[in-house]
């Protein structure tokens, strides 16, 4: 069932994409709708971003690693297929959605409110947006197929600023609900470029290899320390995973699933077990077969993962 979910998935992703091509092609705005993406999602100013946490992990890091760690290297490759590959397909499949909603959910697309103030617009769709991500991500625990899927981005050992960009391309279909906020609230203010763009940074920073708690502050937005909790292979508790958010706490706090860190060695982060190929494990001449393996891995029948959400 959980492969037949991986294919289902991937069948709608190719539908919505081939739905959003035309669109834009119709449109002529190809080609723009994949640089504005990437200037939102992988642009210089969250390059540069990440570079800066890169750099404050040399020196003040949760766990000490060297520069080249084979983590870094492959999760950075992770990054760089993002940012080539996964991101214009991504455009493709949101506009896609985008399309399909209008012309069958019309009914839910909200006109422009009056008298409501565009950065109050503005931030309740951003707020929504992080809703929804947590939502989905809480989902892509539950479920079987979708774990699947998101189990690559919890099987690195070594985490780091870059661990953000670990995921499987297919997985970024399951969040497509959150575009709906967008849509929905659209009418009444668009989200700004650079609104976008420090939502994007504030995802990232979470998983740093750093201690950064935030204090009192970090009982509000996602820290470091909060997000690892997420990724130990030790559960804190009974509740086995918790700290799901993206950026903000609250959504943790509401259903009782945040765990606040303490001061003290930073928790080892994977897999129990890894069933996820490790490029730790491997020759260096054999890392890329295993980045392979794990892009593969989702689509077999009876997969190590399954046993391990």
């Amino acid at each position: 069932m959980a492969w037949v979910v991986v294919l289902a998935l991937g069948a709608v992703a190719i539908w919505l994409g081939y739905v959003g091509a035309q669109a834009l092609s119709a449109a002529g705005n190809l080609s723009g709708a994949v640089a504005a993406a990437r200037d939102h999602s992988a642009g210089p100013v969250l390059i540069g971003f990440v570079a800066f946490i890169f750099l404050a992990e040399r020196a003040w890091p949760a766990v000490p690693r060297p520069w080249l760690a084979r983590a870094h290297v492959v999760d950075a490759a992770y990054f760089v297929l993002f940012a080539v590959v996964v991101l214009p397909l991504l455009t493709l499949v949101q506009t896609g959605l985008a399309e399909e909603a209008e012309r069958h959910a019309g009914f839910l697309l909200v006109s422009r409110l009056p008298l409501v103030p565009q950065v109050a617009v503005v931030g309740a769709i951003l707020v929504a947006v992080d809703a929804t991500n947590w939502a989905a991500h809480v989902a892509n625990h539950r479920w079987l197929g979708l774990w699947r899927l998101h189990a690559l981005h919890h099987s690195q050992v070594d985490m780091s600023v870059l661990t953000t960009f670990r995921t499987h391309p297919l997985v970024h279909a399951s969040y497509l609900p959150a575009l709906f906020p967008v849509l929905i609230l659209g009418a009444s203010g668009t989200v700004p470029g650079a609104a976008l763009i420090a939502y994007g940074c504030l995802v990232t920073l979470p998983h740093a290899n750093l201690r950064w708690t935030f204090g009192p502050f970090g009982r509000i937005v996602v820290s470091p320390a909060y997000h690892r909790l997420h990724h130990v292979v030790a559960p804190v508790d009974a509740r086995r995973t918790v700290n799901f958010g993206f950026v903000l706490v609250c959504w943790d706090q509401m259903f009782r699933l945040a765990a606040f860190p303490t001061v003290g060695v930073a928790p080892a982060t994977g897999i129990p077990g890894a069933p996820v190929p490790l490029e730790q494990a491997a020759s260096l001449a054999a890392t890329p077969r295993v980045v392979l393996a794990q892009l593969v891995q989702p689509f077999h029948l009876d997969a190590a993962t399954d046993t391990s959400s």
